[in-house]
């Protein structure tokens, strides 16, 4: 078996190991709902989108994937009504609650303010810094007058909102180099039979995504994937390794190889939960 780690990976490799993980859990939660997006715009008088809220739900909870209001307009609620609003759309379909990561000390306060919590923390993410997920069950149901609230991931605000987020992660600890997205890649005579993605970034490698053939597992393949991408971490001089996993997936395989449950999502979907776990070199 052949594995070949790549440093600038076809986004369609991603595409079809998402398309993978999706009929996995399907078939292991008799669940067959795909991922809805969510997008909430903050404009201007002209219309013109100043920042907002981007998200996904999945299983019975929403994720907030980014949130920001420009310096100009804070200090006047809508951080809060955005949030709002997201919960509100969550409690429309069904969520369960409604989870999320931040850096920054003030927005930890602001989403405890609004009756989230901690439940997992990573330091060093950067050095120096830590990060923390949040989260809170039974979302709110709430007005979103005046915000647009749309059920896809609208570009514009996708680039407005992360925009925003890139200037603020950089004046806090500077800016950020890198980011990389990397694959490794098993084949065995020229046919794929495994993949691994990751997102190398402030110091830790993200294990997004992980995917192995059926009769390929059971004979140290996946360590092997597992160990190359955690060289790679350690070359690009990463504190350690993240991931997420669900009750059903492949919690103990990571746990052999040292990792370690750093927080958890109940009911993610019931009966099973979602962990995060990290690997500190």
């Amino acid at each position: 078996m052949e594995l070949t780690l790549l440093h600038a990976p076809d986004p369609a490799i991603r595409a079809r190991l998402d398309a993978a993980i999706d009929v996995f859990n399907d078939a292991a939660t008799g669940r067959t709902e795909p991922a809805r997006h969510l997008s909430i715009a903050l404009r201007d008088d002209a219309g013109a989108v100043q920042g907002g809220l981007v998200g996904i739900s999945y299983y019975d909870w929403l994720l907030v994937e980014m949130l920001f209001v420009p310096e100009a307009r804070r200090g006047q609620g809508l951080g809060a009504r955005l949030m709002l609003a997201a919960e509100a759309e969550a409690a429309r379909r069904g969520c369960r609650g409604v989870w999320l990561d931040t850096g920054s000390a003030a927005a930890r306060a602001f989403y405890e303010r609004i009756g989230y919590g901690v439940f997992a923390t990573l330091d060093d993410y950067p050095r120096g810094f830590p990060k923390w997920w949040l989260s809170r069950l039974a979302p709110r149901a709430g007005d979103a007058a005046g915000l647009e609230v749309s059920a896809t991931r609208d570009a514009e605000v996708s680039r407005v909102v992360g925009a925003g987020l890139t200037a603020v992660a950089d004046a806090l600890y500077g800016p950020e180099t890198g980011r990389a997205a990397l694959a490794v890649v098993a084949e065995d005579h020229g046919a794929a039979r495994g993949a691994l993605w990751m997102v190398a970034r402030r110091d830790w490698l993200f294990l997004d995504l992980f995917v192995l053939d059926a009769e390929a597992r059971r004979q140290g393949l996946g360590g092997r994937m597992l160990a190359l991408a955690e060289q790679e971490a350690r070359a690009r001089g990463c504190v350690g390794v993240w991931l997420d996993t669900y009750g059903f997936q492949a919690r103990p395989f990571y746990e052999r190889h040292g990792y370690r449950v750093i927080g958890a999502l109940p009911d993610y979907p019931a009966p099973w939960q979602r962990f995060l776990l990290a690997k500190r070199f």
